[in-house]
């Protein structure tokens, strides 16, 4: 069973009921219009609670959060004993970070509701942060031990027990989660936080023993947690083996690249995961969090990590979850602000940053992007992936001679390449053909083909650059074939094959291939016209203007529509359907 399965309350169903009682109140009168006429020009002239539980709506489909608590609170002083109106108010100003507010409504709510985990959970968090411990462990103990209740209450119950003293009680409270799907590591991890934290040294090494036997199930948090232990315990040099092998797996996670610089530096300055009772709620938090994200249950994830951010305000591992999510939803504006509050000098300030300039770059203000990921390179003259993600977003703006020069900027940086360098290759090359440097852009694709023989993207493109150049035909078709043979399900790739096989005048098999790619890719003007010139040389002939006429209608590059219409006006000169043998396998000697 999903996380998203163990909700207790399904959005499509919690919607429908909004809207039945919003239209039920509409025609009882229990949402009455009774604010007095506005001024002419006010913005909320003809405002009413039914009005403002259509917008309510609209701003919850769009994510607007901020929006949705502002009018679904605005709603409850119209209908003050609505449950449903409640819990919505409650979500929403969670959601928005405004804990305090949605504690006083889930107080409410729950004398409607009495077992509602994220309403209870919200007002033992708030007490929890008020220092409150005995009544959050009262108020938690009271939830259900069931749907999402089964993850978080174990989690914040022994956190909070521990608050109190009572560590073996605490990890009791644990013990439970480690019957469910995924809960045993986060059972050792929490453990293995109470018991360093109580200076049980022996007994939280066991626990992460059992992380590290696991791989630490892929977790950084987990990963920095055993080593920072480690480190503190004079065992350096199991600290290092531990940062050496996650880097293998993940060379970009910057927290334990810090780490390990730091071990080979100075030796053990580990600071501890969570110094506290409360710092460790939050870390539970934020890890249920993490949970529901990787599930796209993302609305109540946020909500959680806004109780996490309240019980800990400078935790960044939080922020930048905070800025993931808003990025997933659409709200760019909001992940840059998220991303900028991170800490600059911890060890997610280097990557929130990065993320903050791609955001930038993606509504609009490229200069501003391009400008801070060039101050990031003269920071940090040693780093590489300032100028690469400057590269990245040059090349997508089609400012490929600039992109070029960011890339070459960080090759000099990266110094001896190692296979894991193949997609910085791939993307240079691309970068390097589309600003005419062809030499140099074989090269790379050769070298990243050498890294990585069975990458699909690397051998359509250098494929088809080959058949675009008239070169190397017999190769590049064997290239393109094993690509579409690793990915037989990309328009672009099968679109590579069957123009490979135009450009060897196999006219009748590219028309196989090419109406493929236009099923798989239909609104390509590439494909569309690469498929009209195949359908002219096996004479169908009204079939080929057609295509021709709908890449034009696709937006081609400005180069190309002239072309296209010179085709619409005289056709194709030239001969036309070549016999073939049946069962030919020409071309295939080079795959």
């Amino acid at each position: 069973m999903t996380l998203r399965s163990m909700l207790s309350f399904s959005t499509a169903r919690g919607l429908a009921a909004l809207v039945a009682l919003a239209v039920a109140g509409a025609c009882t009168g229990s949402l009455r219009a009774e604010a007095p006429a506005q001024a002419a020009g006010d913005a909320d002239t003809l405002r009413s609670p039914f009005g403002d539980f259509l917008a309510a709506r609209h701003a919850e489909r769009t994510n607007d959060a901020a929006r949705a608590a502002e009018l679904f609170t605005s709603i409850l002083t119209h209908s003050p004993d609505n449950p449903a109106l409640m819990r919505q108010a409650t979500n929403q100003l969670l959601a928005t970070g405004r804990v305090a507010e949605a504690a006083a409504v889930a107080a409410r709510y729950m004398k409607h509701e009495p077992e509602s985990v994220l309403a209870g959970l919200t007002l033992a968090m708030a007490e929890l942060a008020a220092r409150k411990t005995g009544a959050a462990e009262e108020r938690l103990a009271k939830l259900p031990m069931r749907g999402l209740g089964s993850y978080f209450i174990p989690l914040t119950l022994s956190w909070t027990k521990f608050a109190r003293g009572n560590v073996d009680g605490a990890l009791e409270t644990l013990a439970p989660l480690a019957k469910l799907r995924g809960g045993q590591p986060f059972v050792d991890y929490h453990s293995a936080l109470m018991l360093d934290l109580a200076n049980q040294n022996e007994r939280a090494a066991e626990h992460f023993e059992k992380l590290s036997a696991d791989g630490f199930s892929g977790y950084v948090r987990f990963v920095e947690a055993a080593g920072g232990f480690w480190e503190r315990g004079g065992e350096t040099a199991k600290a290092r083996d531990i940062y050496s092998e996650y880097l293998k797996r993940r060379p970009d996670a910057t927290p334990i690249e810090i780490a390990a610089a730091r071990l080979g530096a100075d030796g053990g300055k580990a600071a501890r995961t969570v110094n506290d009772a409360y710092q460790g709620a939050a870390e539970a938090l934020y890890n249920i969090a993490t949970l529901l994200n990787q599930e796209n249950v993302s609305d109540i994830a946020m909500m959680v990590l806004q109780l996490s951010l309240h019980l800990r305000p400078d935790f960044d591992p939080a922020r930048v979850l905070r800025g993931d999510i808003l990025a997933g939803m659409g709200r760019d504006v909001d992940a840059i602000a998220a991303y900028d509050r991170v800490s600059r000098t911890g060890p997610l300030g280097w990557p929130a940053r990065l993320r903050a300039a791609q955001l930038l770059d993606r509504i609009g203000k490229g200069p501003v992007a391009y400008a801070r990921l060039r101050d990031m390179a003269a920071e940090r003259p040693e780093r590489s992936d300032a100028l690469v993600t400057l590269g990245d977003l040059l090349r997508y703006q089609k400012r490929y001679a600039e992109a070029v020069e960011a890339y070459d900027a960080a090759f000099k940086r990266i110094g001896e390449l190692q296979p894991r360098y193949w997609s910085l290759l791939y993307a240079r090359g691309i970068a390097l053909e589309r600003s005419k440097k062809w030499d140099r852009a074989e090269a790379d694709f050769l070298k990243a083909l050498e890294f990585e023989p069975n990458q699909a993207l690397v051998l359509n493109y250098l494929g088809y650059s080959w058949v675009e150049k008239g070169r190397h035909l017999d190769r590049a078709l064997g290239m393109i074939e094993k690509a579409v043979r690793l990915r037989p399900s990309d328009g672009f790739i099968i679109d590579s094959l069957g123009w490979a096989h135009y450009q060897l005048k196999n006219f009748t098999r590219a028309v196989t291939f090419l109406e493929r790619a236009v099923e798989l890719t239909p609104q390509d003007p590439t494909i569309n016209d690469h498929l009209g010139d195949a359908f002219w040389r096996v004479g169908r002939y009204y079939e080929a203007r057609f295509q021709w006429s709908r890449a034009l209608s696709l937006g081609p590059e400005p180069g190309e529509a002239p072309k296209i219409e010179k085709k619409l006006a005289d056709g194709l000169p030239g001969a036309g359907v070549k016999r073939e043998a049946a069962g030919s396998g020409r071309g295939r000697s080079g795959g």
